[in-house]
């Protein structure tokens, strides 16, 4: 096998301190995610950065803009409708989620997204994607709501379901392949102190191996290297949660993830078990908002 050619150098800067919010993918999983964030930024806690990967990319986006309860109203308001994501716009469009209808309809008429507020908001936004030549991890800026548009689709861009987003000379899929909760990356190469992690999955969770690995075999032939970090995703993600373990008990993570395995599925139709799902990030929130307060200092 050819060796890729040599990446191009990231245009994330090294910085030097701060904390940094990291929240984990897993469709409509984020329920969880979005309850946490909206209790946080209910009582005014803010944060250096926050590096979204895949669905946390789009939480991220309303944590920026400030909008409270946004990505809860927009989960239960479309989890049944077939132009947000389905069958129906993979048929249609190609991709399993309907960009387009979330892109125009939702975000600038149906539930408007507050560009101005997420401009003026300090706290640094990147979008976790992994590039399909070389099947790593990159971490883009979203410095504005419009045009950084196909960052936050290439982040969310399923394998298999979603085609990949060209952003430049790269083309790129869902950050999760490569990276599904970057606090390595975070802590030892971005250089910040510290780093909350809201994790979609129980802490007992264990990745079982790619299910698709045919249809990957086959969709993605001219990219070994993504073939390769789609069929080890289980591994380094199963290696990863030990990592963010020992992270947490240096005192340079605070972690919050679900009490008990999360039954939601990636086309979630019940609005009532997303709405449980988001009530249960919101008393995650409450429970442990002194002790966030305290790891961030506020």
């Amino acid at each position: 096998m050819n060796e890729p050619k040599q990446q191009t150098e990231s245009p994330e800067p090294r910085r030097s301190g701060g904390i940094a919010l990291v929240l984990e993918g897993g469709s409509y999983r984020i329920q969880f995610s979005s309850g946490v964030l909206d209790v946080l930024m209910e009582h005014g806690l803010a944060f250096d950065a926050c590096y979204g990967v895949s669905a946390g990319t789009l939480a991220g986006m309303s944590l920026k803009s400030r909008q409270i309860g946004r990505s809860n109203r927009i989960s239960i308001a479309f989890c049944n409708d077939p132009r947000y994501i389905g069958a129906r716009s993979l048929l249609t469009s190609g991709s399993i989620v309907g960009y387009d209808f979330m892109f125009t309809e939702v975000q600038d008429h149906i539930d408007p997204f507050d560009a101005e507020a997420f401009c003026a908001n300090p706290m640094q936004l990147f979008g976790t994607v992994t590039n399909i030549l070389f099947g790593s991890a990159e971490y883009l800026p979203i410095n504005d709501p419009v045009s950084d548009l196909n960052i936050v689709r290439a982040s969310t861009s399923l394998p298999i379901v979603t085609p990949p987003v060209q952003i430049g000379a790269s083309s790129y899929l869902d950050g999760g392949i490569a990276d599904s909760v970057p606090v390595e990356h975070v802590l030892e190469e971005a250089g910040y102190d510290r780093t909350l992690v809201i994790l979609t999955q129980h802490r007992s969770f264990v990745k079982e191996p790619y299910e698709l690995p045919g249809a990957a075999r086959a969709r993605y032939t001219a990219y070994p290297y993504l073939i390769e970090a789609l069929l080890t995703r289980h591994e380094r993600y199963n290696e990863q949660r030990e990592h963010i373990c020992d992270y947490e008990r240096a005192g340079k993570a605070f972690v919050i993830a679900p009490e008990e395995p999360v039954d939601i599925g990636h086309m979630e139709h019940d609005p009532v078990k997303l709405l449980e799902l988001y009530i249960k990030g919101r008393q995650a929130g409450e429970r442990y908002l002194e002790e966030i307060r305290t790891f961030l200092g506020a």
